[in-house]
């Protein structure tokens, strides 16, 4: 090892150690012990330093030659750079304009100490629980000195995953992993119903004291938006390149849907489409067990055509959506394992329907296309990957992921899987295209509401329009849009540029093997596409792709 190499490793390491500290969930999630006891600050103090440290950071990295770097670290160094810039950014320019209430609730914090590894999960548990209390009360302060600028958006969601978290937590000794301790601490039920209480009692106040004062805007602003496509996802765009390229799916996207559905109903008519295709559905009884069958099949098609290396050890189980999250996840999402679980579990959250509309919209088509996004080859087999592979699990690869790739790679596998014959109804023709059509306007709207001052409603009258959603099912999507800058767009982009590249390689090498491509592309971690290609298949292809896929559209598929 160079000494640069090891002066950087040091670097990373004493880094993390503090940053850790205002960020102790990110520490569960990714392995690191010694966190798992502490809930995330907030307010100006904790603000202070973590843009000292981020400042103390980049004078250090300045200090080195990252060109004395191998290529892995060299990859490491820009996005650690690229991510204390845009921290810093966020918290000085960003976040204090438009405070999120939700942001500082600690129901997270809970429950992934009982899906993660830590070594005392009960000591950790009680720890946390026991600082619930004192934590929403600090949070209570602050937001009422900055409620003006909370968007009322923000608020709604806030009110609903307090009362939610509250049920949660009520309930938390029925979570298997509680149920089966051997012996809970002392005053464990005493802090469990505190905690609950809290939470209570935060949605009443964010829903009395806050809600007439909070007027706040929730767009993040070109500039965030803009340094956010270069510094996380390493584009090197500018915002109208990027509407230009979602434009051009768009409209693509749309004269395909439009054909797939006149095949399937004899007519250009999408809502025709969607009612023949939610008449075939599982019994309320039988989603989860139908969910199970599909994504096991998904498995299996994508071992015996040899599509990827399947990791050794893995597991996925399919289960019903935590009742804190189901008004942010309606129908179906995943959650991928720490890089320390030895077991590399896996979940799959399916969220129970209300209604029967909500049931057909769990049909059989398209929960087949919902099971190799999140499953097989889409979300799982690609975090699992990217956990088994010792230079993609760095702290800053882990730490500072980017939707081009996994929520491209997703959005590409629905395609390769059609193509490959596992997707083979003419229904499920017309559900890509319709789901591609959904990214390809997340796109457009998350450039518009963020840069553009495209407001929320006009944002919602669009999704009606164009997807048919259910005007509450528009907003619940658009929420999660507002508080995600630059991520609703990496799913279209990332199908884009993972498409052209290889389009680029099949005419460079008309015999490519797929499972070589997709190994290849997964090899490096869960980060910018843009530095994967770079690095595994050369800057100049990378480059080449970037000029003509942002000067021209789409391409591919």
């Amino acid at each position: 090892m160079s000494a640069s190499a090891a002066k950087f490793d040091e670097l990373v390491t004493a880094y993390y150690r503090t940053w850790f500290r205002y960020h102790p969930e990110a520490a569960v999630e990714v392995g690191v012990h010694g966190y798992e006891h502490l809930l995330t600050p907030f307010g100006d103090e904790a603000r202070g330093a973590l843009v000292c440290l981020n400042n103390e950071l980049h004078v250090s990295l300045d200090e080195l030659d990252c060109g004395q770097l191998d290529a892995d670290r060299q990859i490491d160094f820009q996005l650690l750079h690229g991510a204390a810039q845009l921290e810093n950014q966020r918290l000085l320019d960003v976040e204090p304009q438009r405070p999120d209430p939700g942001r500082m609730l600690p129901i997270n914090a809970l429950y992934q100490l009982t899906i993660r590894v830590v070594p005392d999960v009960a000591a950790a548990l009680m720890a946390r629980l026991s600082a619930v209390p004192a934590h929403l009360q600090g949070a209570r302060e602050y937001l009422i000195s900055n409620a003006a600028g909370i968007p009322p958006l923000w608020l709604d969601s806030a009110v609903t995953a307090a009362r939610r978290g509250a049920e949660f937590v009520r309930d938390l000794t029925a979570v298997p992993k509680i149920a089966n301790l051997a012996e809970r601490p002392a005053g464990f039920d005493t802090a469990m119903s505190k905690a609950a209480r809290a939470l209570a009692e935060y949605a009443d106040f964010l829903d009395t004291s806050l809600r007439p004062r909070a007027k706040g805007e929730f767009a993040c602003g070109a500039a965030y938006f803009e340094h956010l496509l270069r510094h996380r996802h390493f584009l090197n765009i500018g915002i109208s390149e990027l509407r230009a390229l979602g434009q051009e799916i768009f409209d693509q996207t749309r004269r395909e849907l439009k054909d797939a559905c006149a095949q399937l109903v004899g007519a250009n008519d999408q809502s025709a489409a969607a009612s023949r295709i939610h008449k075939d559905h599982p019994a309320r009884a039988e989603l989860l067990s139908t969910y199970r069958n599909a994504m096991q099949a998904a498995r299996e098609f994508v071992v015996a055509r040899d599509l990827v290396t399947v990791p050794d050890h893995e597991r996925l189980d399919v289960v019903e959506t935590p009742v804190f999250l189901r008004h942010q996840i309606p129908f179906a999402a995943y959650s991928e394992p720490a890089p320390n679980d030895p077991g590399q579990q896996g979940y799959y959250y399916v969220t129970p329907p209300q209604d029967e509309a909500e049931l057909a919209e769990h049909d059989h088509a398209g929960l087949m296309h919902t099971c190799v996004h999140e499953a097989w080859p889409g979300h799982h087999l690609q975090f699992v990957t990217a956990n088994l592979n010792p230079c993609a699990r760095t702290l800053p690869r882990l730490l500072n992921t980017s939707a081009t790739l996994y929520e491209g790679w997703a959005l590409y596998c629905e395609q390769m899987m059609l193509e490959e014959g596992f997707l083979n109804r003419p229904e499920q023709r017309v559900v890509l295209l319709r789901d591609r059509l959904w990214r390809a306007l997340r796109i457009l709207l998350d450039v518009d509401i963020h840069t553009r001052g495209l407001g929320l409603d006009q944002a919602a009258d669009l999704m009606v329009k164009h997807l048919g959603f259910p005007r509450p099912q528009a907003l619940a999507d658009l929420t999660w849009y507002t508080k995600s800058p630059t991520v609703p767009m990496g799913y279209a982009t990332g199908w884009a540029v993972i498409n052209a590249l290889r389009d680029r390689l099949r005419a460079e090498e008309p015999g490519l093997a797929l499972r070589e491509f997709h190994d290849k592309l997964l090899s490096t971690g869960s980060i910018a596409l843009p530095l994967v290609i770079a690095r595994v298949f050369g800057p100049e292809r990378w480059a080449s792709i970037r000029q003509s896929l942002f000067a021209s559209g789409a391409s591919g598929g």
